[in-house]
């Protein structure tokens, strides 16, 4: 019947939101050892540049770098990570504000020392350095 399908949807959201919600829950590293690369995908001009001076000078992030532009815009800011980067993870979406739904469980990339590092794409909604999104 209609009203089971629809319960079985709504089972469905609500395990797929619990999964979400626990990318944030767990272990986090200590902020000198989160490597993570800064992308401007559709935040002001030069957003990248000052998340950068944030993370390293008030943060305690000091290997991030400023990879540029990302090769599209988009409207919220993400984290793409590999599974064996998720204590990293989490520790910097503390820092970032990051919901559970801004986190994407991926691949790591290289980054200019040949390190694996996570990718943090500053989106539409980007406040500005230091500004928590969820703030």
């Amino acid at each position: 019947s209609f009203t089971e399908v629809e319960q079985k949807k709504k089972a469905k959201q609500k395990k797929e939101d619990a999964a979400v919600a626990a990318r944030l829950e767990g272990e986090k590293s200590e902020p000198a050892e989160v490597r993570v690369r800064v992308l401007n995908g559709g935040a002001p001009s030069g957003s990248a540049g000052r998340e950068l001076t944030y993370l390293q000078n008030e943060a305690g992030i000091t290997k991030s770098e400023n990879a540029g532009n990302a090769p599209a815009d988009i409207a919220r800011t993400t984290l793409e990570y590999a599974p064996d980067q998720a204590d990293q993870a989490r520790a910097l979406a503390e820092i970032l504000g990051l919901s559970g739904a801004a986190m994407k469980p991926g691949e790591s990339v290289t980054n200019s020392q040949g390190l694996p590092a996570m990718t943090l794409t500053l989106g539409k909604d980007f406040k500005g350095a230091g500004v928590k999104l969820d703030a």
